[in-house]
C-alpha cells in the first residue's frame, strides 16, 4: 500500500481537485484533475485511451464488501456520487455503465463544514464509501467508473476510471447465468449531465439526486436533494451521449460539414456539364452558320 500511494505523490499535479484514491484508478487518470470537458469530447474516463493497468488489477468477489476513498482538497462541499461497471475493455463513448451504488450527499466526504477540504492534491480524504459487488455483475474483466458532481462549483463533473477484474462469489445454485445477465442489462445506467448531453446541474448547495440511482443507495442528509431546482436543460436516461452522436464518431457538425461539401461537388459537376453542353451546340452553330 505505501508503494502504491507513493506513486500516487509522484503522478498527481499540484492541483488539488478530487480524485478517486480507491478503487486504484488507471496511471494516466492521475496525469491531471480536470472536469471532464463539457463538449463531451474526453467521454468517458477523462479521455483516458490506452485503458492499461500497468500490473494494478483491483479485485472484485460477487458478494464482497468494497469501498471508495478520494483524495485531493478542492471537495466542492461534497455532493453526489455514483459507482458504475461496464464490460467494455476500452470503454467509447457508446459503452453502456450500469450503476452498482449511489450516493445521495456527502460525496466525495461527509460533514464538511467548508468548502473545500484544503487544497492539496495528496490529502487523502477520510470519508470511506461501502458498497456490495452485485451477484449479476459479469465475471472477468471489466471497467468501473466513479463519477461526482460537486455540490459547490460551477456546472461540471468529475470522472475516474479503474480496471476491475470480477470473481465468481456465493450466488443460487439454480440461478441460470441468463438471469444474472438479465439483471446487468436491466440495471440503471450511469447518470449524465455537464458533458454535453444537453443536461446541466446548478451546483448552488444543493445535491443532485439521480433520477434511477439503482438498488443500492447510500443518502447523507447534508445537503438539500431538490429535483427540481438541480437540473437544467433536458435530463434523464434518454440524454445519454452515446444516443446523441452517431456511432461511427460522426458528430452533427461533421455530418452537416460533409453534406454541404457533397451538395457543392454535385453542383460544381452539373455547372461543368451544363457548359460544356453549351459549348458544343455554340460549335455545331457556327458550323451551320458557316456551311
Amino acid at each position: 500500500m505505501l508503494a502504491l500511494f507513493s506513486l500516487f505523490l509522484v503522478v498527481l499535479p499540484v492541483r488539488g481537485h478530487t480524485y478517486m484514491q480507491h478503487p486504484i484508478p488507471y496511471a494516466s487518470q492521475l496525469r491531471d484533475n480536470f472536469p471532464m470537458n463539457k463538449d463531451g469530447s474526453n467521454w468517458p474516463c477523462n479521455g483516458e485511451k490506452e485503458y492499461d493497468p500497468k500490473g494494478v488489477m483491483n479485485v472484485w468477489e460477487r458478494g464482497s464488501t468494497q469501498y471508495l476513498q478520494a483524495m485531493g482538497g478542492a471537495s466542492h462541499g461534497g455532493g453526489s456520487c455514483q459507482i458504475s461497471f461496464t464490460r467494455d475493455l476500452k470503454p467509447s463513448i457508446h459503452s453502456e455503465w450500469r450503476v452498482i451504488h449511489s450516493i445521495h450527499g456527502g460525496c466525495p466526504i461527509r460533514n464538511l463544514t467548508e468548502t473545500n477540504y484544503g487544497d492539496s492534491a495528496t490529502t487523502l480524504l477520510p470519508s470511506i464509501y461501502n458498497f456490495t459487488i452485485p451477484d449479476w455483475l459479469p465475471i472477468g474483466q471489466g471497467v468501473m467508473a466513479w463519477t461526482w458532481y460537486g455540490r459547490w462549483s460551477v456546472p461540471e463533473m468529475f470522472m475516474n476510471c479503474a480496471p476491475i477484474m470480477v470473481l465468481g462469489g456465493p450466488t443460487g445454485k439454480d440461478v441460470l447465468d441468463e438471469t444474472l445477465d438479465e439483471k446487468f442489462r436491466s440495471a440503471p445506467l450511469m447518470f449524465e449531465a455537464n458533458n454535453g448531453n444537453g443536461c446541466w446541474t446548478t451546483n448552488l448547495g444543493n445535491c443532485v439526486q439521480f433520477p434511477d440511482p439503482g438498488e443500492s443507495v447510500e443518502v447523507n442528509p447534508e445537503c438539500p436533494l431538490d429535483p427540481d431546482n438541480t437540473f437544467t436543460g433536458i435530463c434523464g436516461p434518454s440524454r445519454r451521449l452515446a444516443l446523441l452522436t452517431p456511432r461511427w464518431g460522426l458528430t452533427s457538425h461533421t455530418l452537416l460539414v460533409g453534406f454541404v461539401l457533397v451538395v457543392t461537388i454535385l453542383l460544381a459537376v452539373s455547372l461543368i456539364r451544363v457548359f460544356r453542353g453549351t459549348h458544343k451546340g455554340r460549335d455545331k452553330y457556327e458550323k451551320v452558320v458557316h456551311a
